[in-house]
């Protein structure tokens, strides 16, 4: 069996293939001679540069581009594995991806390395390759060497890596090559499933396209650029190809495509309805299908073109013959695994040359899916099987056939659905006696569940959905109902007979007669609903949004309507008229919808109020606990919400500033866990650290639930758990859209409220918590107080957030009154957090902040900015929560800032930071922004066409009041925050390091340096001051400094705030760091704070000018006690935390005299020469722990140090600084610091001698 490196060195080796041209990306192109000579370099490169050996691993990490398969060629003849980095992989996943296999180094380009430069070594492809020594010997690899290890995310979403050997792909890859060879002149694309294509044509000297990342999912451009390079063979998933036909014209398709012979579809079933379009289009293509598995590589191949024309029609097509060589077997899935018969279904598990090794550190995983294969079986199969999880079927020809999946575990467009717990909701019904549920549709299709209920009393479908829509989400209630008076069963076992129940009638079980349409614009409509939902039939009463409808495909209905009725309707006219008949009845003019926006909102309170859910003794019971101790019991708070932008903030101050647990309520995502929306949206606030972690995994529990849904969507025993579990709730859960009207908000905002208070007050009362809005006050009111009555709102609350979030803190202060303890808390404007300065993306100030400096114009607005920084609201609801619990029950607390800056000081405050821009009318910026490209102008445009009909919608902002609020501010001994320029302009320095697009380019910055935590001795002065003002100002670093005057210290702490620096980024620590103690202290307040020491940048010192006949003087053991002592105690403190982190960076500031003796500074000299052998030695010993030593060595510079010297001889003798000619700054000194430390971490910049031009040494 050959390797893959040896199928590569045999091509290039042969002649006639030599001079052909195998990769192209745009304009690059290359030979195989010249791959095999860049690839042969770079291997040797890994070998010398990173010390590769044979069965290391080297990543990955860059877009689709022509280095890619040099690197993966290169890594190949290194003797290594390849691991390919998903650009798209979260940082979290990706981090914990580099943890486990440890690369020696990863492949990446340029634009993208700074996401990884702090988690491997990196090997960045530049303009030129490095020329490494020609007596590098490459490792010789064989068929069993591991050649590449992928990753797959798993049922629990924890990623496994697979690692497979080089016979895998070259038994493939070889079997290919003879049963669908390649023609002359074939040009081969690849994008889909790209590190399993991309070798194959080059390995027989076929020219492979590179399709870009920007290009493969852009339909008009994919057909461009297949048509303009004449592509003859691509691999599309079925999906892909499908949105290829449904997306261009058949006339555009086959113009496209003319240059095609073979397309191949894998990854995806293929349906016959599919095969049939793409037959019909392209007649002249012959379709491949390909089964193929990571952990088994191709199992099956299938001429489908064939297959169309010669066997009968099906669902879905075959996966075909079973590859010569590749072992399958079909068993049952009892624990016995016995062999199945011909035809019969069952568990397909599969053998042979290309199974992979298995699973990197899984080893229970490798148990339960590398199986041993059963004695009687081991001479036909082998030793080792790979259980697919797969289910289907072998026919006596070897042809295999896809059923689906083992388990009970659905998917259904996107969602994994257990449908075991979708019955144990149907059987709660009252009227259900019994039910069975079962997913219908073949794989490829759009899946759907189908329900089979024996009824205890008439009910009609549409009652039976309505009802589960309450206790499921969307995604989860059947489509189907099929009622009968019994359930068939299994004679032996009683047990349901599933293959005995009848097939679903496709119509009539969905639907009831009485609801499908009458009338000829419903007929129509009900098509172009059934086709965007995929569904066989309609209800014609029932919700576009409950039958699973969402933004995305309402957009698809509306562009169907338009093309099937010619009339253009939006999507709040779709929320108005959420049905077939009522949209059908808006169409044909028999409606009038220009109410939409009136809501009669008492109306709303009073039908979703709990007028009879009282608890008079529990209520009297609990209130009477309180006057014994103000503190009850918070040990536990149920918190929705957490995945918004305030939820996230309120989880991170619950974590770090009480010792509560926290159970969070997250609704279910298609193809995402709870857990990870959990993380991506503390990653998405800029505050995911390893501590916060480890506090999520110890102190929080997440909940699949939905607050809109009956029992917040939770099964009867989880919610009655909680009900007493739970000691307070904080409802922070809302849908915020200020485009939507109240119908398209209702579910979450007054249901999901509603629903938290009926838990509130279920078994055990407890406290709530409520997160409202100003928005629930009309505009254009001044100076509202928290206390003002505010039941006159109908007709003044124009947008359906408003509305709803009214309604929902009128179900509050309902409850309130009847004696339910609750706080209500009105949020303004929520901004940037001061500390990290993420904003919310959706926010309206962000969009037009962003949009301002994207066209380098603003709006000339007179508007007083309304912004309070969230991270203060999250830590004012936190306090309040944790202190006196009497003096804030029933009140309500307004967070919005009454001390805004005005729109145009804003403006000029952009200007001042460099971001040149000019003030032009609202309608004229309206009008450019509608031009723009930019993603945040095209979210204001549409905000703007709703919301603002002129400049009145500025300038009538309510004002408001905080009594309550500064009341308890002041008995907290706070103040509520003012946005001041510094905070502004730190705002936007931030905004500037997350490169945002509109930014100035020549911004002096790098992400290298950003966020890490560094300590810097002798700092109250000179070269430490300007160390500090550097890393800090332009490094974006968290800076402990110290010294042993404070006083200093703190004058540089407010020197550095009035140039925009957070004090929280800011930590001055008194020291003398020929103390240990000292010293350790400043390393314990360092990661106490900031839980890492990053950098440790040695400035102090001390330096005497002294003729050495003077004999020992006080100032010779100074400069030895500071310069020697001092250094080694700081980097003594700091190595154990940068060896446990596995990096670091010490800089130590030495002097050129450590590199030459200086008369007159002999003992200086020495201690300068001491540092310098030591840093040698040290930086050697630090290379395993990932840790730099560099030394930055100054020449003259303009500082008080050598004005200290009490040698007159020798000061005047030997002082050359006062010689005339320009000498260095402090600010040189710094920006050599700062260049040395804002490297990547693969790159030591050992030494720095930065000297005067006129006297270098």
């Amino acid at each position: 069996m050959s390797t893959l490196v040896e199928l590569f060195r045999k091509a290039a080796n042969q002649a006639e293939l030599k001079s052909r041209i195998v990769v192209r990306d745009g304009d690059t192109k290359w030979t195989l001679a010249e791959l095999d000579m860049m690839s042969e370099k770079l291997a040797k490169h890994f070998v010398e540069k990173y010390g590769s050996k044979k069965g290391d691993c080297i990543g990955i990490y860059m877009n689709k581009c022509a280095f890619y398969p040099l690197a993966y060629t290169s890594i190949l003849k290194a003797g290594c594995a390849y691991i390919p980095l998903d650009i798209f992989y979260p940082q979290t996943l990706l981090i914990e991806i580099i943890k486990e296999i440890k690369p020696v180094v990863i492949c990446t380009t340029a634009d993208i390395a700074d996401r990884i430069s702090d988690l491997a070594p990196m090997y960045i492809f530049g303009s030129s390759l490095p020329n490494p020594s020609e007596s590098i010997k490459l490792p010789e690899v064989g068929p069993d060497d591991r050649a590449y290890i992928v990753y797959s995310s798993g049922t629990t979403g924890k990623p496994k890596g697979i690692e497979c050997p080089h016979r895998g792909a070259a038994f493939s890859y070889q079997y290919r090559f003879v049963e669908y060879p390649y023609v002359e002149n074939e040009r081969e694309a690849c994008n889909v499933f790209f590190v399993w294509e991309l070798f194959r044509p080059i390995l027989q000297g076929v020219e492979m396209y590179v399709i870009p990342d920007n290009i493969i999912y852009d339909i008009p451009e994919l057909c461009r650029f297949l048509s303009t390079n004449k592509i003859t063979r691509m691999l599309f998933t079925p999906s892909l190809l499908e949105a290829v036909l449904d997306n261009q014209s058949d006339e555009t398709i086959r113009s496209s495509f003319r240059s095609f012979r073979t397309i191949l579809l894998c990854g995806e079933v293929v349906t016959y309805t599919l095969l049939k379009r793409i037959l019909e289009t392209l007649p002249k293509v012959k379709v491949l299908n390909l089964y193929s598995v990571s952990e088994c590589h191709d199992v099956s191949y299938s001429n489908l073109t064939e297959v169309f024309y010669t066997e009968p029609s099906r669902k879905y097509a075959p996966v075909g013959k079973v590859i010569p060589g590749v072992k399958v077997i079909v068993m049952d899935a009892s624990e016995e695994l016995k062999e199945l018969p011909m035809g019969v279904p069952g568990e397909i598990f599969v053998g042979g040359p290309a199974l992979a090794i298995g699973y990197i550190n899984r080893p229970e995983l490798n148990q339960q899916r590398f199986i041993t294969v059963p004695v009687e079986l081991k001479d036909r199969l082998g030793e080792r099987l790979y259980r697919t999880g797969d289910w289907g079927y072998l026919l006596p020809n070897s042809v295999l056939e896809i059923c689906g999946r083992c388990d009970t575990m659905v998917k259904i467009r996107g969602y994994s659905i257990e449908i075991l717990a979708v019955e144990a909701v149907i059987m709660e019904l009252p009227y259900v006696k019994i039910c069975v549920v079962l997913s219908i549709g073949s794989e490829g299709d759009d899946k759907q569940l189908a329900a089979y209920v024996v009824l205890n009393e008439n009910i009609t479908r549409k009652q039976i959905r309505a009802d589960l829509k309450k206790r499921l989400p969307f995604y989860m209630v059947p489509s189907y109902f099929v009622f009968l008076p019994s359930l068939p069963v299994v004679p032996a076992s009683s047990k349901v007979d599933k293959k005995a129940l009848p097939p679903v009638d496709l119509q009539k079980d969905a639907v009831e007669a009485s609801s499908l349409p009458k009338t000829p614009t419903e007929e129509r409509l009900a098509k172009v609903w059934a086709e965007v939902l995929s569904r066989t039939a309609i209800d014609i009463q029932e919700s576009f949004f409950d039958l699973g409808g969402h933004s995305l495909l309402a957009a698809r209905l509306l562009h169907k309507i338009e093309e099937e009725f010619g009339i253009q309707l939006n999507i709040r006219e779709l929320f108005a008229t959420p049905t077939v008949s009522s949209l059908a009845r808006r169409i044909d003019n028999i409606d009038d919808n220009d109410n939409l926006e009136h809501v009669d909102l008492a109306h709303q309170v009073n039908i979703h109020d709990f007028k009879d859910n009282v608890m008079d003794l529990h209520l009297r019971a609990f209130w009477r606990s309180t006057d014994l101790d103000y503190n009850f019991s918070r040990d536990i708070v149920l918190l929705t919400g957490v995945t918004g932008f305030i939820g996230s903030h309120l989880l991170v101050k619950l974590l770090f500033t009480t010792e509560m647990r926290v159970i969070c309520l997250i609704r279910e995502s298609a193809g995402v866990t709870t857990h990870s929306r959990l993380i991506t949206s503390i990653e998405k606030i800029g505050m995911l650290t390893n501590t916060l972690s480890d506090l999520i995994k110890s102190r929080v529990k997440i909940i699949s639930g939905d607050v809109a849904l009956l029992r917040l969507g939770l099964s009867e025993e989880e919610y009655l758990f909680l009900t007493y579990k739970v000691d307070v709730v904080i409802h922070a859960a809302a849908y915020v859209n200020l485009i939507f009207p109240y119908q398209a908000l209702h579910g979450i905002n007054v249901l999901g409220t509603r629903n938290v208070l009926d838990f509130c007050h279920q078994n055990k009362v407890k406290p709530l918590y409520y997160l409202s809005t100003d928005g629930v006050i009309p505009s254009n009111l001044k100076d509202v107080d928290e206390n003002t009555e505010n039941d006159d709102v109908q007709g003044k609350l124009i947008n359906g957030y408003a509305q709803t979030k009214w309604v929902a803190e009128k179900l509050v202060l309902n409850s309130q009154i009847r004696g339910l303890p609750t706080v209500i808390f009105r949020l303004g404007n929520q901004a940037a957090s001061m500390s990290t300065g993420v904003w919310n993306k959706q926010d309206f100030i962000y969009l037009l902040i962003c949009c301002s400096i994207q066209c380098k114009m603003a709006p000339n607005l007179d508007w007083v900015v309304e912004l309070t920084p969230v991270d203060f609201s999250a830590s004012f609801i936190t306090q309040i929560l944790t202190k006196n619990f009497r003096a804030s029950m029933g009140k309500i607390f307004h967070l919005t800032n009454s001390e805004g800056p005005n729109w145009r000081q804003i403006v000029n405050w952009i200007n001042d930071f460099g971001i040149p821009m000019r003030l032009i009318p609202l309608q004229q910026w309206i009008q450019l922004i509608s031009t723009s490209e930019g993603t945040e102008c095209q979210q204001m445009h549409k905000l703007l066409q709703i919301m603002i009909k002129d400049d009145t919608f500025f300038t009538t902002q309510s004002t408001y009041k905080r009594t309550n609020t500064e009341k308890t501010l002041k008995d907290m001994g706070c103040t509520y925050p003012v946005v001041t320029k510094s905070l502004f302009t730190h705002w936007l320095r931030l905004l500037v390091q997350k490169n945002f697009t509109g930014m100035p380019t020549s911004t002096p910055f790098d992400k290298t340096t950003v966020g890490k935590v560094c300590i810097v001795t002798g700092a109250s002065t000179g070269i430490g001051e300007a160390i500090v003002r550097e890393l800090a100002l332009i490094g974006y670093m968290k800076v402990v400094f110290c010294a042993r005057r404070r006083a200093k210290l703190i004058e540089l702490v407010n020197k550095l705030e009035a140039e925009g620096c957070m004090s929280s980024n800011l930590l001055p620590v008194a020291c003398d760091v020929t103390q240990m103690s000292d010293v350790q202290f400043v390393v314990s307040q360092a990661v106490e704070t900031y839980g890492v020491i990053d950098v440790l940048v040695n400035n102090a010192g001390c330096m005497y000018y002294e003729m050495m006949k003077n004999g020992p003087t006080k100032e010779w053991n100074q400069q030895i006690d500071v310069n020697c002592r001092g250094t080694m105690n700081c980097i003594g403190a700091v190595i154990p935390h940068m060896i446990k982190a596995g990096s670091g960076h010490i800089v130590n500031i030495t002097s050129d005299a450590g590199k030459r003796g200086f008369p007159g500074l002999a003992v200086y000299s020495g201690t300068k020469f001491f540092i310098e052998g030591m840093s040698q030695a040290l930086r050697l010993e630090m290379v395993e722990h990932g840790i730099r030593v560099t030394n930055v060595q100054p020449g003259d510079v303009e500082t008080e140090l050598a004005n200290s010297s009490i040698d007159e001889e020798a000061y005047t003798k030997y002082n050359v600084s006062k010689a005339g000619h320009p000498i260095l700054s402090s600010s040189d000194v710094a920006r050599a610091v700062l260049y040395a430390v804002n490297q990547p971490s693969s790159v030591a910049v050992n030494e720095i001698l930065i000297e005067p031009q006129a006297t270098p040494i």
